[in-house]
């Protein structure tokens, strides 16, 4: 029997191989010929980027109000949040670094190495090079230049690893499935949902417990707690979805409220017998406030869950990025 006749790719590849050489180069030489990295710093610089930055705690405290009143109307949005930042983001961070920098040192390799070619064909025939040079300037693509620029390229894949490339491209896959599983609902959203609760509630709740005699078990007795916790959370949100998801964005909005609220109100001389903001919120009128918040917006959120009710016009104007974003989210 004869063997099966393979189909002659190489060619092919030549083009795509080339223009990536030549789009890495043009993105390269207009990051060097902007100063992105030169502008990024002075625009950190700039005084109405500083004064913004100065009002973050402000900026952040708003946020929260939002959540308290209105988060039930950005419900995809704020899933995603949580299961981006809760699940994936440090994953897909730690991978897009790690592919960057190989990146970056691969291109740089690659970029040496061409210039050390061409300063000896230079010296050795400069007319040639000059010539050459400016035919590249002119835009020419000859089929010499489109094989150089692969053989470019090839070295810079060669150099890299290509486990980095598929393994950033399926932790993007996973983000996004965890996402959509999670706005599908079921068990994936129940576990969300509880693994947020337990975050948000677990520290505040242990700081009321008092182990007296077991000191010397800390670690079971966490285990035990986060275990009671996981129970009661992931219980609600299986029996009383609508509920689990109102506390879920009140403890979050009045989390941030009470975290930079405070902040601002010390730097304004607001908060009373002069304690610091992370003080007055470690005191029993710090976790009143939050108790009372997480209660309002809860009673808040659930109303407007159950009632299916919307936003006036004039909220979707104030909330138009987040507004279209959900709208965005949820046509997956």
């Amino acid at each position: 029997m004869g063997e099966v006749k393979k189909i002659n790719v190489g060619p092919a590849l030549t083009v795509p191989l080339a223009l990536a050489c030549r789009g890495g180069q043009i993105a390269s030489d207009g990051y060097e010929k902007l100063a992105v990295q030169e502008k990024l710093s002075k625009m950190k610089e700039h005084p109405t980027v500083a004064k913004i930055t100065s009002k973050a705690d402000m900026l952040w405290t708003l946020l929260g109000l939002v959540l308290l009143f209105h988060g039930a109307q950005f419900k995809n949005l704020f899933l995603c949040t949580q299961v981006i930042m809760g699940f994936c983001y440090g994953r897909v961070q730690g991978a897009g670094l790690s592919l960057y920098n190989d990146l970056k040192t691969a291109w740089e390799k690659t970029n040496e190495d061409e210039d050390t070619k061409a300063d000896a064909k230079a010296e050795a025939k400069p007319d040639k090079h000059a010539a050459k040079r400016q035919a590249k300037k002119d835009g020419a693509n000859s089929k010499e230049q489109r094989e150089e620029d692969a053989a470019a390229t090839k070295k810079v894949l060669k150099v890299l690893d290509s486990d980095k490339v598929t393994g950033i491209v399926f932790e993007l896959a996973v983000a996004f499935m965890a996402c959509h599983m999670v706005m599908e609902g079921g068990l994936a959203k129940v576990a969300v949902i509880a693994h947020a609760l337990v975050k948000a509630f677990k520290e505040k709740i242990e700081s009321l417990l008092d182990f007296s005699g077991h000191e010397d078990l800390k670690a079971w007795t966490d285990i035990l707690l986060t275990f009671v916790l996981y129970l009661v959370f992931g219980g609600m949100a299986i029996v009383a979805a609508p509920l689990a998801f109102a506390v879920n964005v009140a403890a979050c909005g009045a989390a941030l409220v009470t975290e930079h609220g405070l902040r601002v109100a010390e730097a304004m001389g607001k908060i009373p017998g002069g304690l610091s903001a992370e003080a007055f919120a470690a005191s029993t009128k710090g976790l009143a406030l939050l108790g009372g918040l997480t209660a309002f917006g809860t009673l808040w959120q659930f109303w407007a869950l159950m009632a299916n009710s919307g936003m006036a016009w004039y909220f979707k104007m104030v909330y138009l990025p987040a507004y279209m974003a959900e709208g965005i989210i949820s046509l997956f």
